[in-house]
Formats: C-alpha cells, structure tokens, sequence
C-alpha cells in the first residue's frame, strides 16, 4: 500500500513509527482547498510510481486541527517529509510535478538501491573530543537519540561540562522524535513539538517558542525549557546573535 489516510488517533503509528522504517510525505489538505485538489493527483502518481519507496499519509486538516496546529501548518497544502519520527523538509503550495520529483528524489533511496545499514568500521569516537563534535552535529541534524547515546556516560575530562550542557536537548528531541509526551498541558504540548520541529532549521523560532513556554507554564515546570534554551546556547555558541538576544530575554524571566 502507497497511499493511506491518516488521523490524530493513527498519526503516532502510521507517520511517526512507520518512518522509522520509510520516509513518510504527509500530505496536508483540506476539501475546499482549490490548490489540494491540483496537488493531490500528482502525489498519488508519484506514490505509486516510486512503488513503496515513500509513503504518502493525507491528513484532512480540518478534522485533524490539533496535528496541524502541532507541525505548524499555515497555508495547505503543506506537504512534510517525515524520516525517524522528524520532519526533514517541506513545501507549500501546488508545487509542478517536476519540483515535486525533484524534492522526493533528494530524500528517497533510487529504485534498485540497497538500504543504508549501519557500517560495522564507522564506530562511535572513543576520545572526547571526537565524541563531543558528533553529538553536536546529530543535535544539528535534529537527531537526538544519536546524540543521547553519545553524551550518556560522557569521559570525565575539559569537555564533560560542556557536554553535560548539551544533554537536556538531546533528551529532549530524543523523547520527542519518539512520540512521548512532552507537557500535560495539550497547548504547551504543542508548542514544545514545534521548537523541536524548528531546532534543525531555525533555532531562532525554537527559542521563541520556548520562551513562549517558560511564560506559560507553572514555575514548577520552568526549569525544562530553561534547561533546553541553555543548551541551544551552548550548541550555537557564545558568538552567535541568537544566544545574545535569547540569553538576556531568559535572564529576565524569574525561574
């Protein structure tokens, strides 16, 4: 099967876990979106032709708004490529066939190609310092487990404080590329999943929506959001404009 549709009740099993094993492109849409209805064929063409190379998962935004609202959805059709459990590209609009192709053609194996299997020599740096600038580009790549495994029982030496900082985000994208839930609040829920979602590609609106968070949420819960500000900080480094803005902005909220 290429082509299914999916609900806020199948989302987690049907996008989230089934990418793990093949790209999922979601498809959001809407019936009395004109552009959706140009789209959609040229989707399912495409499904089909790549023959369970991806799989196409159409979402009906308006009887799913809570998943919508989730991925950030502003205009439709919004179509997300999803691979372990992450949104890894995008694009909005009834984009041509060839565009369309294109996008697929960046993410998806070539028909005939063997799947990616771990390599046997390509083994996890046993010095720090190898270590350390692995996990910062898995957190950069938005893959947090990979980056969890790296920081976990990290050796003692100059680089195990910076590491330590880094290891909130790590759980957190980690937990997030999993399913699990973030807050007991459904709205804040939300938010949180789109800074994770914003993380590879824009830490600016990651931050903005933390701070969101840490406004919002009860004084015994700030301390998280805090936690994951701080290490997008040491992530990006001192230099940066972001953390400047963001760091005086956090020091003025009281924790």
């Amino acid at each position: 099967m290429n082509i299914i549709n999916v609900t806020q009740a199948d989302f987690q099993q049907q996008v989230i876990q089934r990418s793990q094993q093949q790209p999922v492109l979601v498809d959001f849409w809407a019936p009395w979106c004109g552009p959706c209805r140009m789209l959609t064929p040229t989707l399912e063409k495409l499904a089909n032709e790549f023959n369970g190379r991806f799989l196409l998962a159409k979402l009906n935004t308006d009887q799913n708004p809570n998943i919508s609202m989730q991925y950030g959805v502003r205009g439709i059709p919004n179509v997300k490529l999803f691979k372990n459990g992450q949104v890894v590209d995008e694009f909005v609009g009834a984009q041509p066939e060839a565009m369309v192709r294109q996008f697929l053609q960046r993410h998806v194996a070539a028909a005939g190609a063997r799947p990616a299997q771990p390599q046997a020599n390509q083994q996890v740096p046993q010095d720090a310092d190898g270590r350390f600038r692995l996990a910062k580009q898995y957190l950069r790549q938005g893959k947090g487990c990979d980056a969890q495994s790296l920081l976990t029982n990290f050796p003692a030496g100059p680089l195990a404080t910076s590491a330590q900082q880094l290891r909130p985000l790590a759980d957190f994208l980690c937990q997030v590329s999993r399913g699990q839930q973030i807050s007991s609040k459904t709205d804040l829920d939300i938010v949180y999943r789109q800074a994770a979602d914003a993380i590879r590609r824009e830490p600016s609106a990651a931050l903005y929506n933390l701070l969101v968070i840490l406004h919002q949420e009860e004084a015994a819960h700030k301390q998280r959001p805090q936690a994951i500000m701080q290490a997008i900080f040491a992530l990006l480094g001192d230099a940066d404009p972001l953390v400047q803005q963001y760091r005086q902005q956090l020091a003025a909220i009281r924790i």
